[in-house]
């Protein structure tokens, strides 16, 4: 999961140039996720041939378990970047202190990679290294291409992606709420359900700038097979 906190612009230069791109990030997987769980529950409690009011329930039980998992991971492996970031910080700290000699080779190395040539090279140097926390960014975000630690929020991250799932995971339940044709709510779950997983999917091109058309199809066919595959095993399972 770090390497979704590395520095875009620094990693091929590919920046989205996306306000709250990480926030964007954490919607479109915690609403997936959600999607992709609840229908897979729904229809594989359908397999069964269970009744409405069961299915619901399953379908709530889903909502509740995966809004706390989905928070609770999305938080951890947040402050687990955070801690990560911090302790990578305090070693260029170090190292910019008692090995500065080697820490100003690093510094023209890179920018001499960039194509930087002497003088101007040169003075990139001693501009980057007259000040402590200004080669200690510079060093976090060209040699170990990591983005400042204080862009990232835990709570933030966990109501985003908690929140996203338990919002998407009622999509598919609905249906048996409001009718108590087994049928036909399972035909209505699985079209809301397609069409919300094709909306998300075609939604991540905000931040990732491939084709929405793709990434909706790619979304509602992994949704699709899970599905299929959960209506399947617990409806054999049922027969037996």
């Amino acid at each position: 999961m770090l390497s979704i906190f590395r520095n875009p612009a620094v990693a091929g230069h590919q920046e989205t140039h996306v306000p709250g791109g990480e926030i964007v990030r954490d919607l479109v997987f915690g609403a997936n996720d959600g999607l992709v769980s609840a229908l897979a529950i729904v229809s594989g409690v359908h397999g069964a041939q269970l009744t409405s009011r069961i299915i619901t329930y399953a379908g709530m039980a889903e909502i509740v378990g995966g809004f706390i998992s989905m928070g609770l991971g999305a938080y951890l492996s947040v402050k687990s970047a955070k801690e990560y970031i911090r302790g990578e910080r305090r070693r260029e700290e170090y190292e910019v202190k008692h090995y500065p000699e080697r820490e100003r080779r690093e510094v023209h190395d890179i920018y001499e990679a960039k194509g930087f040539e002497p003088p101007i090279l040169d003075a990139i140097v001693d501009h980057v290294c007259a000040d402590d926390e200004r080669w200690v960014n510079i060093m976090m975000q060209e040699e170990l291409n990591l983005v400042a630690e204080g862009s990232l929020s835990p709570g933030k991250s966990a109501i985003a992606t908690g929140g996203a799932f338990a919002v998407a995971a009622t999509i598919p339940v609905l249906p048996f709420v409001f009718t108590g044709n087994v049928h036909s709510a399972f035909l209505w779950s699985i079209a809301l359900t397609v069409s919300a997983l094709f909306l998300v999917g075609a939604s991540k091109t905000i931040v990732t700038g491939f084709k929405w058309w793709r990434s909706g199809l790619e979304a509602m066919g992994i949704g699709g097979l899970a599905a299929l595959a959960s209506y399947l095993i617990i409806g054999w399972a049922a027969s037996l």
